[in-house]
């Protein structure tokens, strides 16, 4: 046998399996392409690279005329790869629940008042179990036992500062130190007060925003269920939805209790039936759990409720407009037709001359006009917004 005379290569071994084929130098060089800037790093080697495999302006032009594209659909496709690729690196990248960001005062205060907190919530019970149950409605972005520590930082903080201030004024006004003391003790007590039944005050404005939002919701809800989506993609789309930023924060609860906590969609249904601020999404999702388990047509319960949603919506915004027509003619006769009346009886009082409860009438004239229909108008926009506010 004769000695094989190839030499053995050690930078690339494949070189010396004659049963691989190779490829010719001449051949490689015309096939080379260029590699992407991005790609290319700034040593030494890299740039000795690039310039390797750079193209000429010629040969490029000669690609492109053989793949029959023009340069500026050449710039689009590569742009909208771009695009692409930075929205699927979005979806990957996002999460399906929710979660609250640490609050930078309540760390504070727990740093101070975690420890008293709680143990006033073990000695006292059933003082804090109402406020954590409206805090639970309300959905507060912030823990409950942080909320505590908060409550009595500023509860003690209450009476130093308010004393403080008080005694300020006493330059101005010459008060006691024993009235200054107790206006202190009212200041905390109703600094305590406030932050206890501040999450009870949230829950009328928040049943108010849902019941706006709920029967547009319940429509895009019984779309959805329509098309035979699954019952859970239901809440996902109304929760992905701008058009609903209050309702969207229960069905968020609904998605963190799936997703996060592992709960099956009924267990999560009636935890946030439980808690929510409003009766007709408790009701609506009580219906959905009883439809669900029985096995019924949840579109068909869905299709309903929607239907039912919208005419009480109809007749709601009916007995809002005669509530503004009622109003609008108070306001013409008491704060339009009076005022005028009155200003002209004044000048004529002031034409014949005398006084009105010993005040000259171009004082009371003053006074009507400059006060008293201003704050009356002030009034009577208040009235009218509170009145509208759960239709």
């Amino acid at each position: 046998m004769e000695p094989d005379s190839r030499k053995f290569n050690k930078k690339n071994p494949n070189l010396n399996n004659p049963s691989i084929p190779q490829i010719d130098n001449s051949l490689k060089q015309q096939v080379e392409l260029p590699l992407p800037k991005a790609e290319i790093n700034n040593s030494a080697e890299n740039k000795g690279l690039q310039e390797n495999t750079k193209i000429s302006k010629k040969e490029a032009e000669s690609y492109i005329k053989d793949l029959k594209i023009s340069r500026e659909e050449l710039k689009r496709y590569v742009k909208s790869r771009k695009n692409t690729k930075k929205l699927n690196e979005k979806i990957l990248k996002k999460e399906d629940y929710s979660i609250y960001k640490p609050s930078s005062l309540g760390e504070f205060a727990n740093k101070l008042m975690k420890n008293t907190s709680d143990n006033l919530i073990k000695k006292f019970p059933k003082l804090f179990d109402p406020m954590f149950k409206q805090f639970l409605t309300v959905e507060m972005e912030l823990l409950s036992r942080s909320y505590v520590s908060m409550m009595l930082l500023f509860t003690i903080l209450a009476l130093p500062l308010s004393f403080l201030f008080f005694l300020a004024l006493n330059f101005a006004f010459k008060l006691n130190i024993g009235i200054i003391l107790l206006i202190a003790f009212l200041c905390t007590i109703i600094t305590a007060l406030g932050f206890y039944f501040y999450p009870a005050s949230l829950i009328g404005g928040k049943n108010s925003k849902i019941k706006l939002e709920f029967p547009f919701a319940l429509v895009h809800m019984s779309a959805v269920a329509g098309s035979g989506a699954q019952p859970i993609s239901i809440f996902e789309l109304i929760a992905e939805s701008e058009d609903y930023p209050e309702l969207k924060k229960e069905i968020k609860k609904i998605l963190n209790y799936i997703n996060l906590f592992g709960y099956d969609l009924t267990t999560a249904l009636k935890n946030v039936a439980n808690t929510t601020a409003s009766p007709e999404l408790k009701e609506l999702l009580y219906g959905m759990v009883s439809t669900i388990e029985t096995g019924g047509d949840l579109r068909g319960y869905l299709k309903e409720k929607a239907e039912d949603a919208l005419n009480l919506y109809r007749l709601d915004r009916k007995k809002q407009i005669e509530a503004l027509a009622t109003y609008s003619e108070v306001y013409t006769s008491l704060l339009i037709a009076a005022p005028l009346l009155l200003l002209v009886t004044l000048a004529i009082i002031n034409s014949i001359g005398g006084n009105i409860g010993g005040f000259e009438v171009k004082t009371l004239a003053w006074i009507g006009v400059a006060v008293a229909l201003p704050l009356i108008n002030i009034g009577f926009m208040f009235f009218i917004s509170m009145s509208q506010k759960g239709l």
